[in-house]
């Protein structure tokens, strides 16, 4: 029996809004779900949604779907207008700052949904649920957004605010969508160096440590061959503990995770005031007004002023804190000449045991059964020097945090932030230091550190994300597991994911120390990689005692061109990560709570000095490989005809529509190895493979024959811990 669309209604109107209560729905009778975007034509779950805009690329096209069953009703009768359906949603609405200074997020807009039909008006139904698209709409503002749908069967008209609607997370368990929009300059994967600016230029003198300084690292800014510097916190620490009066710093420096104040700046990584040349500073524009704030002059009357009547007028802490500013402001404005950005580490987990905020805001803090501040424990790792702030939903505390990354990045002109330990932060805070950020600056990065198991970084609304392949690099000597995690990481993240991918950072060991160790070890057990690595000419280091190190050197090469190369576009794309000190291969760990040394003078002799030279090659180089930033990948398994059966070659394909890379990693330190590959899967045929970059080159080591093409595909001879990228044209 066919129903009028009167009664149609008036069931939808009893099942939606009579019958159940919000959050009480029966689903076997009433249920709504499968929501659902896309964008430009690509489908996301409401987990999360990736999209770049930019000049060339100025606005994305979106349109949502979502789905709604009434098992009272025959759904293939239904026809459009029957029951009322919207999308909710705040995109390009990052939100702003109120009267109070606080920031209020966007209040967002209502677009209608429609009963998708076929020609005839017939409801399309996905199985026996009916189907709403909502209208197209934009999404051109970087930043972080939510959508949902919500519905009515309310007689009133849809504009009418005393119409009822129930909310689709109201009717079954959902969750509302979530799209980053980030700037298109990251969709080209840029690389990134982590600094620890107190371990740049760093010096030990009569038994004392001498910090490194913002003016140092501006020193050597060419010399960083990557287009992010990452900078460690720069805030002022703190060391004491305010209940105890103890010193509870970590080690001999303490740590700089340990923040004492979030707006001022560590005086040790600024120039002395008798060093410093305050006239020159002002003279280039980097003392700015507000940084004179109660000194009752401006920055031109400061610069005039002899060294002892500057100290006199606010003492020496306040005009360390100006000097500070302007070698960060000068810091910024020198990598942007050279067309670098920098980024800083926003820690919002914890602060020193003597900060302030300890004795103004108790209720800020984790405490525990004295009412003192909690001591920062994760598993097993104990952190005395800091106290934990009681982060998760607490309004006034986010309010609070939410304002120190626009600081920074307004007064001095700073490119974004990497937020420590994102995964433990609540997502809608994420959200909001996103928007807050992207409102002041909308080109900025948003990195977020996700530690933690895949499962917990899925929906992490930050620009890109963490994906450490530390452990898997250092250990590294078979192919499956890296396809395996690779491949896990594409099937996961949500499509457009950018995910930084290390070899060694801070929290862990120098993986060319490990490496050298290890091969120094190999070297004396295994007599036919001893004799391999013997016999093999070595130009740019001839000693024996040298071999291991040139074997870890080239493993370090290796690490950074899978972590460049072995992404997904699209999917999970990867941009590669060094520390200070990977690029020459340093073995000390940065260890920034200890006055240890780096060694960057090692940089000039060989063989660091040829590592040195095919990183600088490398960043000059790899713009040119567009596959890698935009390519489909295909992973050449050697369980199949044509590998290796021992599995130690990691070999793949970038490829679009216009070209492809061949890139091939032999993990194996022992013995040379030849393999035969195909290319049949390739959108175009393949006459031959140039080597554009072979690492054993960079060593100045000589390097296989050439791929031989024959009717059974391409011949590749690759030499141990050689990597190759070659085009295939």
């Amino acid at each position: 029996m066919t129903a009028t669309p009167e009664l149609r209604r008036a069931v939808f109107f009893g099942q939606l809004h009579r019958t159940y209560a919000p959050n009480h729905f029966d689903n076997w009778m009433v249920w709504a779900g499968s929501m659902s975007i896309q964008i430009d034509g690509e489908l996301f779950s409401p987990t999360l949604a990736r999209v770049f805009v930019g000049s060339s690329r100025p606005q994305a096209r979106a349109r949502v779907r979502v789905e709604l069953f009434v098992a009272a009703l025959p759904c293939d009768q239904v026809r459009e207008g029957e029951v009322d359906v919207r999308l909710w949603t705040d995109a390009n609405q990052r939100g702003e700052l109120d009267r109070e200074g606080k920031f209020q997020p966007g209040l967002g807009r209502h677009l209608p949904m429609r009963l998708v039909c076929d020609p005839q008006g017939s409801p399309v139904l996905s199985g026996q649920n009916l189907v709403f698209e909502s209208a197209e709409f934009a999404l051109s503002t970087t930043g972080a957004f939510n959508y949902t749908v919500q519905f009515s069967a309310d007689p009133l008209p849809i504009d009418d605010p005393e119409k009822e609607w129930v909310g689709l997370s109201q009717i079954a368990r959902n969750q509302d969508g979530v799209v980053v929009v980030s700037p298109q300059w990251l969709s080209r994967c840029p690389s990134v160096m982590e600094v620890c600016v107190r371990k740049v230029g760093a010096s030990m003198r009569e038994g004392d440590f001498h910090s490194g300084r913002f003016a140092q690292l501006t020193a050597q800014l060419e010399q960083l061959p990557v287009d992010v510097i990452y900078l460690l916190p720069f805030f002022k620490p703190g060391f004491l503990d305010l209940h105890s009066g103890e010193d509870v710093r970590k080690d001999a420096l303490g740590s700089p995770y340990a923040v004492a104040d979030f707006y001022q700046l560590d005086p040790e990584l600024a120039t002395p005031p008798e060093a410093a040349d305050l006239a020159a500073l002002v003279g280039e524009g980097l003392v700015q007004p507000g940084d004179l704030e109660g000194w009752g002059l401006s920055p031109a009357e400061l610069g005039r002023l002899p060294l002892a009547q500057a100290l006199a007028l606010r003492g020496r802490e306040a005009l360390v804190q100006v000097i500070g500013r302007a070698e960060l402001r000068q810091l910024a404005r020198r990598a942007h000449r050279l067309g670098k950005r920098v980024i800083f580490d926003l820690v919002l987990m914890q602060t020193s045991r003597d900060n302030p905020l300890i004795r103004q805001h108790p209720e800020w803090y984790v405490r525990d059964e004295q009412g003192r501040p909690a001591i920062h424990r994760i598993a097993w790792l104990v952190y005395s020097d800091v106290a934990l702030f009681d982060l998760v939903f607490n309004q006034e505390l986010q309010e609070y945090l939410l304002g120190v990354a626009p600081y920074w990045i307004e007064q001095c002109g700073l490119d974004g932030v990497r937020i420590d330990a994102s995964q433990t932060v609540d997502r809608p805070f994420l959200k909001r230091i996103k928007n807050r950020i992207a409102a002041v600056q909308p080109e900025a990065l948003v990195l977020g550190e996700t530690l933690c198991a895949l499962d917990e970084a899925l929906d992490v609304p930050t620009d890109a994300i963490y994906a450490l392949l530390v452990d898997f690099h250092r250990d590294a000597e078979h192919a499956r597991p890296l396809i395996q995690f690779l491949e896990e990481m594409h099937g996961r993240f949500a499509g457009r994911t950018l995910a930084l991918a290390y070899f060694e950072n801070h929290d862990s060991p120098r993986a060319t120390a490990v490496w050298h160790e290890k091969f120094a070890r190999r070297l004396q057990e295994e007599p036919h990689t001893a004799r391999y690595w013997q016999e093999l000419p070595c130009p740019v280091q001839p000693e024996r005692d040298q071999r291991p190190l040139l074997m870890a050197l080239l493993k370090n090469l290796q690490a950074s061109l899978i972590d460049l190369s072995a992404g997904l576009a699209g999917r999970s794309n990867l941009l590669y990560g060094l520390e200070w000190g990977s690029l020459w291969g340093e073995e000390l760990r940065t260890d920034f709570e200890n006055p240890t040394l780096l060694q960057p003078h090692l940089a000039q002799q060989q063989p660091r000095a040829s590592l040195v030279q095919a990183y600088h090659h490398l960043h000059q180089q790899r713009t040119a490989w567009e596959e890698f930033a935009q390519g489909k990948v295909y992973y050449l398994r050697n369980e199949f005809a044509g590998g290796d059966p021992d599995d130690r070659i990691l070999a793949y394909t970038r490829y679009t529509d216009r070209g492809a890379l061949l890139v091939l990693h032999h993990l194996d330190s022992s013995q040379p190895r030849t393999l035969t590959y195909t290319f049949e899967y390739l959108p175009f045929a393949v006459g031959k493979a140039t080597p554009l970059y072979d690492t054993y080159a960079a060593f100045q080591l000589p390097s296989p024959p050439l791929p031989l093409g024959q009717s059974g595909g391409f011949t590749f001879h690759l030499q141990p811990l050689q990597s190759l990228i070659l085009r295939l044209g």
